[in-house]
């Protein structure tokens, strides 16, 4: 195979990747809905180009890999959704097509490396670059849940003491949830408003919350909603519980952020000893060798 040809086919591997990333990692936005046309034909022309081109494709490959991807995989990367707060732009089955339309990718990559030149080395950035493109849509959606979850908890004592004080006042709790979802933006008062929407179609108070928690990982909320559970059950006032978690959820932020700076040492260790300390060396050391080297010691 001639250079020439190795060239093409990886820039049109690369090119294919970058594109397909960018299709799958951006949500469609709507065009307004003030002029929103009846004709079916009409709204597919109205779609964007890159929705209509890649979109059959991406729906192709991911229903022929959910059929043959296990069932506990599916469930898996479906909580890993819900976790992530991506429901709105993200599917199961766009995101098994995205990992493997990037673990091609990838793959073809890795196998024009191969074709050029086979090597042990080529061959593991085969492996790599295929199973790196594959894995990459979980690493991106695990962060974002991590992400989420750290603002969950950050979030729950401020939210926590404005229903304190909407209780207080003299709203009922679910209307203090309310006020709190409607004030507030962020992924906790996107949550409570869920589970308002879901009280509201008729589901029970205990189990709204417990769907609360299985799209949720936050220690602190799974406690909240614990101690809520267990006053509801035993009649306790709901204004002293809310008060008594909203103090220990913020005892809880102030050990958190107290943990995380007393890390920061630790972590500043290795930037000091490989970036600053060999640039103070040259500047307090240098000056005396060459004074020692000019002398001819």
């Amino acid at each position: 195979m001639g250079a020439a040809l190795t060239l093409w086919i990886g820039a049109a591997a690369v090119m294919a990747c970058v594109v397909l990333l960018g299709t799958a990692l951006l949500s469609d936005t709507g065009r307004g809905a003030s002029a929103a046309p009846t004709d079916l034909r009409q709204v597919v022309l109205r779609q964007r180009a890159r929705k209509r081109l890649l979109g059959p494709v991406m729906g192709r490959v991911a229903d022929t890999m959910h059929a043959l991807t296990p069932k506990g995989a599916i469930q898996r990367l479906d909580h890993k959704i819900d976790i992530a707060g991506a429901r709105a732009s993200w599917t199961v089955d766009r995101l098994v097509g995205t990992k493997v339309i990037l673990g091609g990718a990838g793959a073809l990559l890795g196998l024009v490396r191969v074709l050029n030149d086979a090597t042990v080395t080529n061959l593991v950035v085969f492996v790599l670059l295929a199973a790196g493109g594959f894995g990459l849509p979980d690493f991106i959606l695990s962060r974002r849940a991590d992400e989420r979850q750290s603002q969950i908890d950050l979030e729950l004592p401020d939210l926590l003491d404005q229903m304190v004080v909407s209780v207080e006042a003299g709203l009922g709790f679910e209307a203090a949830m309310s006020r709190v979802a409607k004030q507030n933006e962020g992924a906790l008062p996107h949550e409570i408003a869920r589970v308002l929407q879901d009280i509201r179609f008729g589901m029970s108070r205990r189990d709204a919350f417990a769907k609360l928690l299985k799209r949720t990982e936050s220690t602190d909320l799974k406690q909240f909603v614990n101690a809520l559970t267990q006053a509801e059950r035993l009649g306790m006032p709901l204004a002293d519980v809310l008060r008594v978690q909203a103090d220990e959820m913020r005892k809880k932020r102030r050990m958190r952020a107290e943990e995380t700076a007393l890390k920061i040492p630790v972590k500043l260790v290795f930037p000091l000893l490989l970036c600053i300390m060999p640039a103070l060396f040259v500047v307090i050391i240098g000056p005396a060798i060459i004074r020692v080297a000019d002398s001819g010691l």
